[in-house]
């Protein structure tokens, strides 16, 4: 049924793990998943957790913390989903799936506990037999939500005038709840699916009325905590990188938003916010794939983290870690449910925060600056300013920091600063702004030295980025540009894109940018590409990839193919979170790609990399198809089904003489469907497609070198293709006497290198060779600057 032991290992496992401000003191595992977890403290000072398990409840004395021990196990439907509130000395655990609500007699602990379950009729609305979520009120009232009736709106249960004894005392609107909060007969409903909470007048238990509501930043609003003076609203969204918000609350007909939280040190890497909790101003929040996290919420508009404890090892995103915490005890132990690693008793050191506050502003207008950057240097503190310059931020440890502040078009400036505990250092900065200059050049075809009307020339610093097309001679200006480093990418249809580092400044006249002729894109620029979709979710995009896995699978791709100018590839859905967000549900997709000109007397080949994920407890029987287009002939090159490789990026290249027999214009299609009402999870991907004309089927099967950017002010990125395990090779770098420079040996995994740092300026070649110093491919001429 069980297992349960406390794990030696498992702690010295947890050293590693991110740790600030919270002590391991004990840990017990299970041998089933976990879900939420509740405290209880007995008349003769004994402290209990209550664990939600699949099968059932258990019940851990933690009196002695570092040797938490089972007392009892109480069978229970199986569920993945279980929450636990008490009153008096029973607990009461709600379920998804069937039995009702299980009621806990702990009068008699350690010696002796019951169980039974409830599973009233409610005459006109049905019976209860699962329900997601139970609060339990200061007066004693019962609020269960997520049921199988009432369409899962709230029902109120009197749990204090019979204990042990549950009566129903009323239901409120049949509007669905996930989550529930009360106190002073004001309910606050997390309404998931509506992406809002919404706020209730529950005195009359006959006659609710509804007080106001705010939609919540991520769209799925999980769960909602009240602080300590009832004006603060805390709230969960459960998808991948949302806020723990704070809302002023004291006018239900008028919230607002005060602040957002987001755990510094994985920032925009998918993890998903679960449960947030307040005690005395402090927050507990649990996060899966980032255990237990420590907010100071004294000062509501500024939230900043100041403790943690990471009860998952691997650093990844998805429904794994902590699902619960519970922060009640008198002790002042918090007890943490991991889904997979058990139960965790931790001593937080609550501490208050170092706050750092103040506005950033033009020295040469005093208006606000939007969007600057403040790093607090030796931490993993960012901050952002936003509206009217001003911003908000701080860290858990006092002492003396340097602040960087940046903003693209302004001097950065770095100021040393010391921060206090609960203490707000005020600082104000002015950034000077640059030197403005305008940009003009060309682009050219290195065939005819004819301008590329269309082209598209891209620049960033990271920060700034702007975008203008070639006239129809090629050419083209960037007006006002600030001085600086960016990145220039530029590109067009029917060319081979280029990208590489450019300082401006006032000694630029004008930029002339060269592109060979072919068709190769890597999707960091949009030139093109058209999608169309009969499914639900799931559309392709052209995207910076945000991974997703199930059951530790990749799912969608969490990096595109290395070498890119901008790490654009183009993937069905780039939601994050859970993988089943945003795969491609109840439809097709389809993306198409510009029109190409191939003559199967030049041997065109089609090459790209493609990602395909089809995953299911029962059935994955979903296909990735990939056609050549021409009018309305479609014909299949490829199909995929999930016996091929799965979640990751694989190189595929297709003879299309094997395909067509007349020249023409033709499109490339990778399309994917998911069956309707099957469920499974579907993901794909395309990135760095081309396409080569050869010149005899021998060559067609030899390696092949492209190096971005050509000529190259820094390194050089290759691209290596046809890089086989069935010969042993290696890359060798030439300068203009024949003198070996660099030699690195080859592997079929080599499909990417980065190479040149260092080389002086001047011309090489690179050659791929056999050990033997024998020629397997056209040398390629590369130049450094």
């Amino acid at each position: 049924m069980k297992t349960i032991y406390t794990l030696v290992a498992l702690f010295m496992g947890t050293s590693m793990f991110a740790q600030l401000n919270m002590t391991y003191r004990g840990n017990i595992t299970y041998d089933q998943e976990l879900s939420d977890i509740w405290g209880y403290a007995a008349p003769d000072g004994s402290e209990y957790a209550i664990v939600g398990v699949y099968n059932g409840v258990s019940i851990v004395e933690v009196t002695d913390p570092e040797n938490p021990t089972e007392l009892f196990f109480f069978p229970g439907a199986n569920s993945i989903w279980r929450d636990i509130k008490t009153w008096g000395n029973f607990a009461y655990v709600t379920n998804e799936t069937s039995q009702g609500v299980m009621v806990i007699d702990m009068t008699d602990l350690p010696s002796n506990a019951s169980a039974y379950n409830w599973t009233p009729n409610i005459p006109g609305v049905g019976t209860i037999s699962s329900c997601h979520n139970i609060w339990i009120d200061e007066l004693g009232f019962a609020y269960l939500v997520g049921c199988n009736v009432n369409s899962g709106g709230m029902i109120y249960v009197d749990v204090s005038s019979s204990p042990g004894v549950p009566t129903v005392a009323g239901i409120g609107p049949a509007i669905y709840s996930h989550d529930v909060f009360v106190r002073n007969n004001i309910s606050y409903c997390s309404e998931i699916y509506a992406g809002v909470f919404s706020i209730y007048n529950v005195s009359d238990k006959n006659n609710t009325q509804v007080l106001g509501s705010r939609e919540t930043e991520g769209n799925f609003t999980h769960n909602a905590w009240l602080s300590s003076d009832s004006n603060i609203l805390y709230t969960t969204d459960e998808v991948a990188n949302a806020p723990v918000g704070s809302y002023n609350v004291s006018d239900p007909t008028d919230v607002q938003e005060l602040d957002q939280f987001r755990p510094i040190q994985t920032l925009g890497e998918g993890v998903i916010p679960h449960n947030v909790h307040v005690w005395d101003d402090w927050l507990i929040i649990s996060y899966y794939t980032d255990g237990c996290i420590l907010v100071d919420g004294s000062n509501p508009t500024n939230l900043v983290e100041v403790g943690n404890f990471d009860t998952f090892i691997p650093a990844s995103t998805g429904f794994d870690g902590a699902w619960g915490a519970y922060p009640y005890l008198p002790s002042g132990l918090v007890l943490i449910s991991d889904i997979g690693n058990g139960m965790y008793v931790l001593e937080p050191n609550y501490v208050r925060a170092c706050w750092l506050e103040g506005n950033v502003t033009d020295a040469s207008t005093s208006f606000g600056i939007v969007g600057a950057s403040l790093v607090l240097e030796s931490t993993n503190v960012t901050e952002s300013s936003g509206s009217q310059g001003s911003y908000a931020t701080g860290y858990a440890t006092a002492g003396t920091y340097n602040v960087t502040v940046s903003k693209s078009g302004y001097v950065p400036q770095t100021i040393s600063v010391n921060l206090v505990n609960d203490v707000i250092t005020e600082l104000d900065v002015e950034l000077v702004p640059l030197e403005v200059v305008t940009i003009n050049g060309s682009v050219i075809n290195t065939i005819d030295a004819a301008g590329i009307s269309g082209a598209q020339i891209y620049i960033t610093d990271g920060e700034y980025e702007v975008t203008v097309f070639a006239d129809g001679s090629g050419n083209f200006n960037f007006p006002n540009l600030f001085q600086g480093t960016f990145q220039l990418t530029v590109g067009a249809w029917g060319y081979h894109g280029e990208c590489t580092e450019i300082v401006l400044d006032e000694n630029i006249t004008g930029l002339e940018l060269n592109l060979d002729p072919g068709y190769a894109d890597d999707f960091s620029l949009d030139l093109g590409w058209t999608n169309t979709s009969t499914a639900v979710t799931g559309a392709w995009e052209r995207a910076i990839p945000v991974g997703t896995s199930y059951f530790n699978n990749a799912s969608n791709p969490g990096v595109d193919i290395a070498g890119d100018c901008a790490g654009f590839a183009y993937v069905t859905g780039n939601a994050g979170g859970d993988a089943g967000t945003d795969d491609v549900d109840d439809g097709s997709v389809t993306l198409d790609s510009p029109e190409f000109f191939a003559n199967p007397a030049l041997n065109p080949v089609v090459s790209y990399y493609r990602w395909f994920a089809n995953y299911d407890n029962t059935v994955a029987n979903d296909l990735l198809r990939i056609y050549l287009v021409n009018g309305g002939t479609q014909i299949l090159l490829e199909e995929m089904n999930s016996s091929v490789q799965q979640g990751q990026w694989v190189y595929s290249e297709v003879n299309l003489v094997d395909f067509i027999s007349t020249s023409g214009m033709y499109k490339l299609r990778i399309q994917t469907a998911d069956d309707v009402g099957n469920g499974s999870i579907v993901e794909a991907g395309l990135d760095d497609f081309r396409v080569d004309n050869l010149t005899s089927l021998t060559e067609r099967n030899l390696p092949m070198i492209q190096a971005f950017p050509n000529p190259s002010d820094n390194e050089f990125r290759l691209s290596l293709e046809r890089i086989t395990s069935t010969l042993n090779m290696k890359l060798m770098v030439l300068d203009v006497t024949g003198r070996t420079v660099i030699e690195q040996n080859l592997n079929a995994n080599t499909k990417r290198l980065n190479i040149g740092e260092g080389l002086a300026s001047g011309s090489y070649m690179i050659r791929i060779m056999d050990l033997n110093g024998k020629d397997l491919s056209s040398p390629l001429k590369v130049v450094k600057n």
